[in-house]
Order: structure tokens, then C-alpha cells, then sequence
């Protein structure tokens, strides 16, 4: 943890260093549609991923648009309107105040989805096929073997069997009693561990099944509740990062799920990788950095597979 946390802060120098060496007031970091911009100076240009835009410039916004922008504080910004702006006018919504821990992991976030990031994660992972740790089994659920969580809700996603029509999902103690059975027809689940049957459980073991073909099984998958002791050192900073974030938005899911897979709660990182995509279902952007997401723990290579 104290190696993780040392890389974490010299990335953090390192993308500190990077803002303030650059002369800009927002970054693109994904647009959606046919919007454009313009400088000061200049004339109207298509709306990239990585335009830089300053004082002075314009933006225009078209149809069933979506731009998110990540402002020289670290501050990150979602446009879904068609309108026209101004860059001075959406500057001065931000004031002086500067959000670092914010910054921190959108520059991580923007390096992950850089077109050298993810090209090298393509090569690194092209042969891999969903392998998961404890070898081949049946049905991949998309977690680790046992999975830490830290928040009361979590989307439990598995590799879709051919021919199957529905799914069982059982939920066990710790001495394999049942606590629950549910049933679903896709390939996932949302669970409440707030739910009176599972609230007092600091561990639950989770299995997926065909439904009616119960041998057909991912096998048990143990997730466990974080203590407050062994979360100290990230704590602080998801409660200054959640304070800053609006969690009704698909950019700063993005960026709570960031923060989650740097602390190794996959689990929580793939719930908000999920909310991200339904709070902004048609924008491609979502769904590629989850697929990323997706490649770089080697548990598949498509959110749709």
C-alpha cells in the first residue's frame, strides 16, 4: 500500500507539474456529436478529445450532444445542452478555488484513455480471453476470487452463457448457509448490502448459475465489507473527492472509479464504471474506458461479450 500510495503522489507531482506548465483554462476530455469551437482569432473547427480551449474562445454545442471538459483547476465539467458558450463564461463558474485530489485522478484518467495508453493495453492483453485468477471455471464473474468493497452497493457482472435464458445468483455466509437466492435474465446483478439480510454481514460468498442448470456455476466468489481500520489511508481522500463530485454525472463516476481501481477496490471501480455508462448510455467514451477497465484486470475484452 505505502509503494501504491508513493506512485500515486508522484503521479500526482507529475501531473501537477504538467497543468501548470500548460496555458489553458479547460481540456476536452471526450465530446460527443457535431460540436465545434473556435479561438479568439480563428474560425469554427470540429470538437476533439484533447482541444484545448482558452480565454476568449467559443464553443457550440449540436443535437443530442455531450462534452466533458476538465477545467485548469482539476475540476472536471459535463455539457448535455445545445447552446453556445463561452469559455469565459463557464471559466468564471469555477472561481479561484483549485480541487488537487479532483486533478489527480482525471490525469490519471486522461493517460489511461490516450491513444498510446490504450493501444499498449490492447498489445499487453491481446491474448488474453477472460482468463481470471483460479483458472478456468464455468461462468467468469468479473471480480477477484475474494473481493474487498467499501460502499453499500455493488453491480455483480458475469460473461454471458450461450443458450441461457436466465440466471440464479446465491448469496452464502461464512458457513455456506444460504442467505438469499435471486434471479435475473441478464448478466448482472445489482446488490443492496444495506438489504436487513446481508447489512450485518462483514463477508458474503456470492455464486452465479444457470438457472435449471445449477452444475453450470462460476463457483464461490467472497466479497468482504472494508473495516474502518484498513481504510484509513484512502478514507480522507474519497471524502474530499466526493465532496468535490457530483455523482449524478457520467465524468465524475469516471473519475470515482479511477480512484477506486488505484485502491484496489475493483468491485467498487466497476459499480461506477457501470453508473457512468447509465447515466450517459449513448456516449461511446464510457464504454471504452470500461472496457479498458475491463482489460487491464484480464477479466475481458468487451462490456458486451
Amino acid at each position: 500500500m505505502k509503494k501504491k500510495l508513493f506512485l500515486l503522489t508522484f503521479g500526482f507531482v507529475l501531473y501537477g507539474f504538467s497543468v501548470s506548465a500548460q496555458d489553458y483554462l479547460f481540456k476536452v476530455l471526450t465530446s460527443k456529436g457535431e460540436n465545434t469551437y473556435k479561438t479568439a482569432s480563428g474560425s469554427w473547427e470540429p470538437l476533439k478529445t484533447g482541444t484545448i480551449l482558452n480565454s476568449g474562445d467559443e464553443l457550440k454545442t449540436s443535437g443530442n450532444c455531450y462534452v466533458a471538459l476538465l477545467h485548469s483547476s482539476g475540476k472536471p465539467f459535463e455539457i448535455k445542452e445545445s447552446k453556445d458558450y463561452k469559455i469565459d463564461d463557464l471559466n468564471a463558474q469555477f472561481g479561484g478555488e483549485e480541487s488537487g485530489i479532483v486533478g489527480k485522478y482525471a490525469g490519471f484518467v486522461m493517460s489511461k484513455m490516450s491513444p498510446e495508453e490504450r493501444e499498449e493495453n490492447r498489445k499487453k492483453y491481446a491474448s488474453v480471453t477472460g482468463a481470471t485468477e483460479r483458472g478456468f471455471s464455468q461462468i467468469q464473474v468479473y471480480m477477484k476470487t475474494t473481493a474487498d468493497i467499501f460502499n453499500s452497493n455493488a453491480v455483480i457482472r458475469w460473461k454471458p452463457q450461450a443458450g441461457a435464458e436466465a440466471y440464479q445468483l446465491t448469496l452464502k455466509d461464512w458457513f455456506d448457509e444460504v442467505i438469499m437466492v435471486t434471479e435475473t435474465s441478464d448478466n448482472y446483478l445489482k446488490v443492496d448490502f444495506t438489504d436487513s439480510r446481508l447489512k450485518d454481514m462483514e463477508l458474503v460468498i456470492v455464486n452465479v448459475s444457470i438457472k435449471g442448470e445449477e452444475e453450470t456455476n462460476s463457483g464461490d466468489y467472497a466479497i468482504q465489507k472494508v473495516k474502518d481500520a484498513d481504510s484509513e489511508e484512502y478514507r480522507m481522500e474519497l471524502v474530499e473527492l466526493k465532496a468535490n463530485l457530483d455523482p449524478d454525472t457520467s465524468i465524475n463516476n469516471l473519475i470515482l472509479a479511477e480512484f477506486y481501481e488505484q485502491n484496489d477496490l475493483l468491485l467498487d471501480a466497476l459499480t461506477s464504471y457501470e453508473t457512468a455508462i447509465q447515466q450517459s448510455p449513448d456516449v461511446e467514451y464510457f464504454k471504452e474506458a470500461y472496457t479498458e477497465f475491463l482489460m487491464r484486470n484480464q477479466w475481458n475484452n468487451s462490456i458486451n461479450n
